[in-house]
């Protein structure tokens, strides 16, 4: 199954303890600065895929859920369609001013992404591990933000150059 989300996106040995607060404008030059930095994405969002559905791309419509964590890392997501259930966190790293995003998913697969990039445009990478085959596949998710909306271009490389396996535009009910 495919990492849909999070901002693919985070498992910090350091998470900050901290509750986001209530939501404010962000403005585009604040976007993943600081343990906040990601505010952005809390919500429900419907994320729309223009793959054809797929193991590796995930399904065509997605509903995601994001909120602030009470128990350590910024955020928590789950992501949900039928016989799809993705769930993570999105972490903050102060000392080394990284985000994290592990994902685990309802077949046993994870996949756990980073970056230290900020801004509205953002590419996280990391790995993505398939339960049913046993692999393990390099993953990058970019997100690009505007207002009230997201897109999330996924690619994997299992060794033969980077593959686009989900294409998806998500915008906030």
């Amino acid at each position: 199954m495919k990492k849909f989300l999070l901002p693919a996106v985070f498992a910090a040995l350091a998470m900050a303890p901290c509750i986001a607060p209530a939501q404010s404008p962000m403005s585009a030059s604040t976007y993943g600065v600081g343990p906040h930095g990601w505010d952005y994405y809390i919500g429900t969002w419907t994320c729309t895929n223009t793959m054809p559905p797929s193991a590796q791309s995930g399904p065509a419509t997605v509903t995601v859920k994001i909120s602030a964590s009470n128990a350590g890392a910024p955020l928590f997501f789950r992501a949900t369609a039928p016989s799809f259930d993705e769930s993570g966190y999105v972490s903050y790293s102060p000392k080394t001013k990284t985000w994290t995003n592990p994902a685990g998913y309802a077949d046993g697969s994870y996949s756990f992404e980073s970056t230290t990039q900020t801004g509205k445009k953002t590419t996280w990478s990391g790995t993505y591990f398939n339960a049913a085959s046993g692999t393990t596949t390099h993953l990058r998710d970019t997100y690009d933000l505007s207002p009230g909306r997201y897109t999330d271009l996924t690619q994997m490389n299992t060794g033969s150059g980077w593959k686009t396996t989900a294409s998806s535009t998500c915008t906030k009910s």
